[in-house]
Formats: structure tokens, C-alpha cells, sequence
């Protein structure tokens, strides 16, 4: 179908194309014959009856051959043929007149039929202007019709994303150097009890009322003002209570229309998440770790009065992991802090060296080495706690190894693109199944848990690098664990990690 409306398109511009240049052909030859035959001999005769004439022939035949090797579109050339034989046709007229006019006077012109082909060449070429000066008007009509529907979907667009969004939205004028609200969208209405068709004009300060309950560290009124995107915290007045706010400010300085747009997003239940987990860390890692202190002291006492010591071995061991518990959370917060922690390019080899030297001290016995590496430093963008990440996962491929011989066999490579993959290979028992499914679905429940914090503790700050982990297993035993983190260079800051992150 393409190709027929194409050949039909190229038939019609080719056709208006003939009957142009045909025109401007047959008006070129009548007037060399005129020139042939008469042989005017003054020189304004020659240049008005014969030179300009068929110049503007030689112009129709150029128009032709332009109109045929144009991409205009049929409709377009149809209208520029059209323009010039309505050219044409109005000057013979009017040629026609005027020569029965003279007539009429008295007035006889001499080789009437040459001064009617020199009219209609004019007319003609006039005409042509004409078609393309339509065309163009045609065309940039039809653009900004195209524009205008682009438009209207772009506004449709925004406006379904607007009254569909479920975080409360404003968008305000600055008028007289204070912020008045143009619109709001129904998550706003609904959390601040507000008529969005009253509210239109009226001051945002009015509607958005910070808390009274504590200081507020923002000035409402100068970050509506702003001249860059500011975000905030902040305590609003809703019509369920206060909640808790993040609110982005895009002031009008920054929009195109001069229309600022402000988006609360209500983190109230995060907040709340956060400070009871803040709570229950300080339970776990002090009272609890008081308590085990406690019990240590108490089964020192009773070693050196019992004779029989195995329950108090067992004690005394319960109580070291409750300690050993304790300051392995602390080690996950210190490294999960997100006021100390920075991501950043680093050098993987210089960290894998370090590692590697550490286990061997820590234990002679076994053979832990760097297998396979690519060249160079491996700049990668990781967590600035990604050495302790690794020790853990090589510390437990010793620990928990029931092999005569444990170990442990590192390989760094970068087959996957914008990414590096370091493998710890080890020869023990093996990651079970069930530790292996948990960290990999990313959550806990009562049925399905992990033992530990160890995989977590390193999932969580290779996640937090852009990165992931994934499990395999070893031939003829043992586990694999794959850290993928995305690759950098070291002479500047690394941009946005990659998406692209291989699937675990």
C-alpha cells in the first residue's frame, strides 16, 4: 500500500512537473520563432517582447524540473501546477481585453498572438510564485496544527499525571511577590480538606501550615521564592493531624511557564519505621548486650564453684554470641550509615591484596588466593566499607570449611559490560539452600529466615555500591559467591551506577 501511494505521488509531481515546464517549453519556442520570423531590430523590443519573455520560459522549465525532483507531497505540486494555469488563464484574459479595448479606440497591435503568449508566460511564472507562497502558507498552517495537537496531548498528559498523582501537588504563581495558588490536584484536597476551585488565589502559606510543635528549619515563604529546586522536611498541618513531609519546591525561576509546583510526600510512616528500628537497635545492642555482660560475670562465678561445667560452658558460649551479635550490628549500622558512608570510585586490587594478606595471617592453615585477575587497579564504584564486605565472606569460607585443607580461590574479571565480578570460590560444606533463597528474594519472614547477619551484612553494602550478589555452586563442593560491582575510573567521580545490573 506504502509503495503504491508512493508511485501515485511521484506520477502526480512528475504530471504537474510536465505541465509547468510544458508551458514554459512551448512559450520558449513560439517566442524564438517570434524572434526568427520578425527580427525586431530595436533594442527595447528585443529585450521587452523577447529577452524578458523568454527568460520567464526558461524560469517555467527550471520551476519543472524542480517541482518533478521535490519530495512535496502530490496535493502541494497539484496546488503549484493549479496556481500557475490560473495564472496563465487570468493574464490571457486580461491580455485579451485590453488588445479588444485598443481595438475599440482605434488601436491596432501588431502580432497579437505573440503578445498573448508573453502575458501568459508572466502569468504563469506569477502564478507559480503564488503556488509557492500557498504551499508555504500550507504547510506551516499544517505544522502548527501538528504542534497544536502535540501540544493538547502533552497538557492531556499532564493533566492525568497531575490529578492521578497520589502525592499531594500545587502549582502556584508569584503574583505581587507572593505565592498564590493556581491548582491543586485531589491528593491535595483530600489530606488538607481544601476546595480546589476556592483555593485558586489564595496564598499557599495559607494551606500549607508548618507545625507548631517544634522549629521549623525552613522559611516557607523564601524557599517558594528560590531560584534553584530545594527539598525540605518539614511537619505540615493536614486535616488527619500533622504528618510528616518531604516537600520538593520547583520554583518559577526554574519552570519554562514561570509556574512553580510543589509535591509533598508524605513520609510520616517511614519516619515512624525508622525511629522504632532506631528503638529496637538501641534495645538489641545495649540492654541486651548489658544483659550478656552480665551473664559472662555470672558464669566466671560459677566455674569456680561448680565441679561439673558443661551447662556453664554453654552459658557462657550463648552469652559471647549475644555479644558477638551485638557488635556485628553495630558494625552493619556504622557501615550502613548514611551520614558516613560514601560511594565512590576505588581501587578493587589494592582492596583484594589487603584482604587476601589478612585471611592468610588470621589463618595459616589455609589457602586463600587471588586465582585470576584482570589488569590494572580495577577501578570500581563500591561503598567505602566493601573491604569489610569481602572479609566476611572470605572469613566464612574458612570458618565454616570442615575441609583438611580450606580453600578459598578469588577470580576478578569483567566479561559483563560496565561491570566487574569477583568470585569466592571455596571447598567447604556450602552456603545451605535456605540462606541462599532468602538473601536472593531480598526479605525474611517466620518461616523463611537466615541464621546470621553475615550474607545480609554484605548483600546489603554491595547493594548500596549499585551492585548484587548472587550464589552458585562449587565442583565437587563447596559454595561461589559472585559480588558484581559497577566499574569506574579513578581520575574522577564516577557517574549514576548503571541500571543494567546482571539479574540474580
Amino acid at each position: 500500500m506504502t509503495n503504491r501511494l508512493g508511485r501515485r505521488d511521484r506520477l502526480w509531481r512528475w504530471g504537474s512537473a510536465i505541465i509547468i515546464g510544458g508551458c514554459g517549453v512551448v512559450t520558449g519556442a513560439i517566442q524564438g520563432l517570434h524572434f526568427v520570423t520578425d527580427s525586431p531590430e530595436s533594442l527595447p523590443t528585443i529585450a521587452y517582447s523577447i529577452v524578458l519573455p523568454l527568460c520567464l520560459s526558461v524560469g517555467l522549465i527550471a520551476a519543472g524540473w524542480w517541482t518533478g525532483r521535490s519530495n512535496l507531497p502530490a496535493p502541494y505540486t497539484l496546488r503549484i501546477a493549479s496556481w500557475s494555469i490560473a495564472g496563465g488563464g487570468v493574464f490571457s484574459v486580461s491580455g485579451g481585453m485590453m488588445i479588444r479595448y485598443q481595438q475599440s479606440m482605434g488601436i491596432i497591435l501588431s502580432d497579437q498572438l505573440f503578445v498573448i503568449i508573453n502575458v501568459i508566460t508572466g502569468g504563469m511564472a506569477i502564478g507559480f510564485a503564488f503556488g509557492l507562497y500557498a504551499i508555504r502558507i500550507k504547510r506551516q498552517a499544517t505544522q502548527l496544527d501538528r504542534y497544536q495537537h502535540r501540544l493538547e496531548r502533552e497538557r492531556d498528559r499532564f493533566v492525568a499525571l497531575f490529578d492521578n498523582l497520589p502525592d499531594p501537588v500545587v502549582q502556584y504563581d508569584l503574583t505581587d511577590d507572593t505565592a498564590v495558588i493556581r491548582v491543586v490536584n485531589p491528593a491535595f484536597e483530600r489530606l488538607f480538606d481544601v476546595d480546589g476551585t476556592a483555593a485558586h488565589g489564595t496564598p499557599v502559606r495559607q494551606h500549607l501550615v508548618l507545625s507548631n510543635l517544634e522549629q521549623s528549619a525552613i522559611d516557607l515563604d523564601a524557599t517558594l521564592h528560590a531560584d534553584t529546586v530545594v527539598q525540605h522536611e518539614v511537619r505540615l498541618k493536614t486535616a488527619v493531624g500533622i504528618r510528616d513531609f518531604r516537600l520538593l519546591v520547583i520554583p518559577p525561576q526554574v519552570a519554562t511557564e514561570q509556574t512553580g509546583h510543589i509535591i509533598a510526600a508524605d513520609i510520616t510512616d517511614r519516619n515512624q519505621h525508622v525511629r522504632r528500628l532506631e528503638v529496637l537497635n538501641r534495645v538489641l545492642r545495649h540492654d541486651l548486650r548489658n544483659a550478656a555482660g552480665i551473664i559472662l560475670g555470672s558464669t566466671d562465678l560459677l566455674n569456680e564453684r561448680l565441679s561439673e561445667q558443661t551447662q556453664v560452658e554453654t552459658i557462657y558460649e550463648a552469652a559471647s554470641d549475644l555479644v558477638e551479635l551485638s557488635d556485628t550490628v553495630g558494625e552493619i549500622e556504622n557501615a550502613l550509615d548514611c551520614d558516613q558512608r560514601t560511594n565512590g570510585p576505588i581501587a578493587l586490587r589494592e582492596v583484594l591484596t589487603s584482604c587476601i594478606e589478612q585471611a592468610n595471617d588470621d589463618y595459616p592453615d589455609a589457602d586463600v588466593r587471588l586465582d585470576s585477575c584482570v589488569d590494572g587497579q580495577i577501578p570500581v564504584i563500591a561503598n567505602d566499607r566493601i573491604d569489610v564486605a569481602l572479609e566476611n565472606i572470605i572469613e566464612n569460607a574458612v570458618e565454616h570449611n570442615d575441609s583438611d585443607q580450606p580453600a578459598v580461590s578469588i577470580t576478578v574479571s569483567n566479561k559483563i559490560s560496565d561491570f566487574v565480578s569477583i568470585e569466592i570460590a571455596d571447598n567447604g560444606p556450602g552456603i545451605p539452600k535456605r540462606e541462599r533463597n532468602v538473601i536472593e528474594q531480598g526479605s525474611e519472614s517466620q518461616h523463611h529466615h537466615s541464621l546470621g547477619l553475615g550474607l545480609w551484612f554484605v548483600n546489603w553494602i554491595v547493594v548500596d555500591s549499585g551492585g548484587n550478589v548472587t550464589f552458585d555452586d562449587n565442583e565437587p563442593r563447596g559454595s561461589i559467591v559472585t559480588i558484581h560491582l559497577p566499574s569506574a575510573t579513578l581520575d574522577h567521580q564516577p557517574p549514576t551506577p548503571s541500571t543494567n545490573i546482571p539479574s540474580e
